[in-house]
């Protein structure tokens, strides 16, 4: 109860790291923008109580002559304050007693003033209503919102003490009235206040951080630029760039990993030879939802040299960063390996968009789960995956749902590719530099080779090996552009056969013995000698049963060995969302939508996912997404009934 009340709190008071991170700049801007109110401000304070002061507070409270001084010391403030500025900018002096220091002044002056005489005359409406006015001023000053927790307390005490004093009487409807719209006014000052606040510091820090972000991008873009006019040492300085963004965390046993990275362009630099490009590869560990995974990249910059190194070393920054705040940051560590690589496409094709189409970048990204072998991936019009499995070699995929990042038109049927490995399994991803080989060169023109199969044929004569795929390309042809691979080979064992209790439980099922079945597959001395298969059957033999919490701990174990069955991640899915319907637990609809928007970023247009998703998000009360997603399914099928249902229930 008291993480669930810490949480609230937090939210309700936006208290985010980066409060504490920017607060120091957050307070300058803040102390720039009362500099620009200062003058104007003060001008109104010296006449703004001059007709209280010398006419209506003699006519209405007589009794009260020192409402006169109040009045008249405020105009003195404000008008020694300009005096004071103006000697400042003449004297081009700088003082710390300009912006918000006037401001804290200023308004204290006004605001506990005000609630002293205030409080003397409360059984005066419209003197209540003056104040509750100044009240209300508070959340619209550019002051930080620590202000509204000292001010308000300070006045509302100043005040009590003010009318316990004086004793006016507020026996009458009329005071009485005032009394709680004053009232209002502190809890409407207040929320105003915080609101107002976080709209302020929201635009602040958007505003930096684009700040910083295109400080970082126009760094880079004008160190590449500057570069392209050297010869040698600027191709050298270049190398030094793009080296340490190359990441080689290959360590672990469950795979086998290698990297190569021939550049086309090669130069020399105090007699050393180096090489220039826009090929980048990285492999990085990763922790997902407590799982580990290899985070690796295969991308392919525009242009040939400089111009591919600085797309290189762009996309190399930001997938570094994205990588150090996924370590960092639990939030991002928190999430699915299917949305860690859609963000991770949509962080880097923002930033590629601001190039405008002047620098594009084709790639593989994917994430290789080492427990399981289950390998998620987004191919950005980059050369088609290869599976090298028992001496062949074939593609995994056979057509591109995405651009190259940096093309203005975001495809809207992308979608997360899964693929399951086996022990022995080989991915390999490579650049067209491994087939745009130059097989002739006769006369004027010379003959690209145009066969996609040929890198197949090449792995299986080099066995699935990288550093004899070159060689036995060389064969081939003559190399015409930047080439890269990275090959990930799977060495865990397979996934566990139906043990010694499978074939009778598969009898008593046959027969509809399942009371029977589901006790023989339950005799297993451990879950972990129980095989997917079983797994499987035993969740739905529990759900036969209508044991849900069992059949859902079950189907969690299955999807946990076996993440790319996507069909039963969906049914893990819908079976949370049931025993949602019996306990009415958020936490089961949490995560029934968390699979279901899993399964939704690997098929899309799956309909009946789609539906599944649009009722939980209708469960759970997130409106604005329901009604995304009627949308969503009524382009695919509106006339679908599913559909006529969900739109009956909003």
């Amino acid at each position: 109860m008291y993480h669930y009340l810490k949480t609230i709190l937090s939210q309700f008071l936006d208290l985010i790291p980066e409060r504490k991170i920017y607060n120091d700049d957050y307070v300058k801007e803040l102390d720039r923008h009362t500099r620009i109110i200062q003058i104007p401000g003060s001008i109104i304070g010296v006449f703004g109580m001059l007709g209280f002061a010398f006419d209506t507070d003699a006519k209405l409270h007589p009794e009260f002559p020192e409402l006169f001084y109040f009045r008249i010391g405020y105009s003195l403030f404000c008008f020694s304050y300009i005096v004071f500025i103006i000697y400042n900018h003449l004297k081009n002096k700088f003082s710390n007693w300009e912006g918000l220091t006037w401001a804290y002044l200023t308004y204290a002056y006004l605001l506990f003033t005000a609630a002293y005489y205030t409080g003397r005359i409360a059984d005066d409406a419209p003197y209540v209503s003056g104040y509750q006015m100044l009240v209300m001023i508070l959340p619209f000053l550019p002051l930080p919102r620590k202000t509204l927790f000292i001010y308000y307390p300070i006045s509302i005490l100043i005040f009590f003490v003010s009318v316990i004093v004086y004793k006016p009487d507020l026996t009458p409807a009329a005071a009485s009235y005032s009394m709680q719209n004053l009232s209002i006014s502190y809890v409407l000052g207040i929320f105003s206040g915080l609101i107002m606040e976080r709209y302020r510091f929201h635009s602040f820090l958007n505003h930096k951080l684009i700040i910083n972000k295109n400080e970082e991008v126009t760094k880079t873009v004008d160190e590449i630029q500057t570069l392209k006019s050297q010869q040698d040492g600027d191709y050298f300085l270049t190398s030094l760039l793009l080296e340490p963004l190359l990441g080689h965390e290959t360590d672990g046993n469950a795979l086998n990993i290698e990297t190569i990275v021939n550049q086309y362009k090669k130069f020399k630099f105090r007699n050393k030879e180096y090489q220039l490009g826009g090929d980048y590869v990285s492999v990085y560990n990763l922790i997902l939802q407590g799982k580990r995974y290899k985070a690796f990249i295969n991308g392919d910059a525009m242009g040939k040299s400089i111009q591919g190194a600085g797309g290189a070393i762009v996309l190399g920054a930001v997938y570094n960063s994205i990588i150090i705040r996924s370590r960092m940051d639990p939030t991002s560590s928190n999430r699915s390996p299917e949305r860690w690589l859609h963000d991770c496409y949509l962080d880097l094709q923002k930033i590629f968009e601001t190039f405008d189409g002047a620098m594009l970048v084709s790639a593989v990204i994917g994430l290789l789960e080492e427990s399981t072998g289950t390998l998620y991936f987004i191919n950005l019009e980059h050369p088609w995956v290869i599976l090298y499995r028992d001496g062949k070699a074939k593609f995994i995929e056979d057509e591109i749902h995405y651009y190259k990042l940096g093309v203005m038109e975001v495809p809207t049927n992308r979608f997360i590719s899964v693929f399951q490995m086996q022990k022995g399994d080989k991915i390999i991803c490579g650049s067209d530099g491994k087939d745009d080989l130059v097989i002739s060169e006769s006369g004027r023109y010379r003959e690209i080779n145009e066969d996609q199969n040929l890198i197949l044929n090449c792995l299986e004569e080099s066995s699935g090996d990288l550093k004899n795929v070159i060689s036995v390309l060389k064969t081939k042809g003559k190399f015409s552009d930047d080439l890269s691979l990275i090959s990930l080979e799977y060495k865990l064992g397979s996934f566990s056969k139906p043990g010694i209790y499978w074939k009778e439980a598969k009898k008593l099922i046959k027969i509809k013995e399942y009371s029977k079945a589901l006790d023989v597959l339950l005799s297993y001395n451990s879950a972990l000698e129980i095989s997917i298969k079983e797994l499987k059957y035993i969740t739905r033999l529990y759900e036969k049963e209508g044991v849900l919490l069992k059949a859902m701990e079950y189907a969690s174990l299955a999807l946990e060995s076996f993440p790319s069955d996507t069909r039963w991640m969906f049914h893990t899915s819908v079976l949370y969302k049931r025993l949602y319907s019996i306990y009415k637990s958020k936490s089961f609809l949490e995560e029934s939508q968390e699979l279901s928007e899993r399964v939704r970023l690997r098929q899309p247009s799956n309909i009946g996912n789609l539906i599944h998703l649009a009722d939980v998000c209708r469960l759970s009360g997130d409106k604005d997404r329901f009604v995304y997603l009627l949308k969503q399914i009524e382009v695919l099928e509106p006339n679908n009934a599913k559909l006529i249902e969900l739109k009956e229930k909003t």
